[in-house]
């Protein structure tokens, strides 16, 4: 792909990727005018971090991609939409750091830890199995 039509690709997936999140994220915050409500919301429901709320959200989509790679389709989405939900995530959860940074409520870290050091341990981040989408 040529440079110029990189620069194209980019635009139209921005532009993409603007509508998806603001549609989304009126479903999402159920009429709250936090944009993360729902991450903080679950969090205080499960007693995770709302990272740690984004971080599972955010892998469902990567895991998502890695079926796409592995088996070459996505059943309940299009792997557009997989790749423009992941690029919104990764903004989503700069946007809850940047929320604690600023009201001072930095997660757990050692709680962060713990938690997703199961995750990690637990099927490892490859993508292994067929019903998670890993290899």
């Amino acid at each position: 792909m040529k440079n110029k039509e990189f620069e194209g690709f980019v635009g139209k997936f921005r532009k993409a990727q603007d509508k998806l999140i603001l549609a989304k994220g009126h479903d999402y915050t159920q009429g709250n005018p936090d944009r993360l409500h729902n991450f903080k919301e679950v969090a205080r429901l499960t007693g995770l971090t709302a990272m740690q709320v984004w971080s599972v959200y955010w892998l469902k989509h990567v895991f998502a991609i890695c079926t796409y790679v592995k088996y070459g389709k996505v059943k309940s989405e299009g792997i557009d939409e997989r790749f423009l939900d992941e690029a919104n995530y990764n903004l989503l959860g700069k946007a809850i750091l940047a929320d604690e940074s600023k009201h001072r409520r930095p997660a757990n870290k050692r709680k962060s830890r713990q938690a997703l050091s199961k995750v990690w341990r637990s099927k490892g981040t490859k993508c292994k199995s067929k019903s998670h989408g890993r290899t």
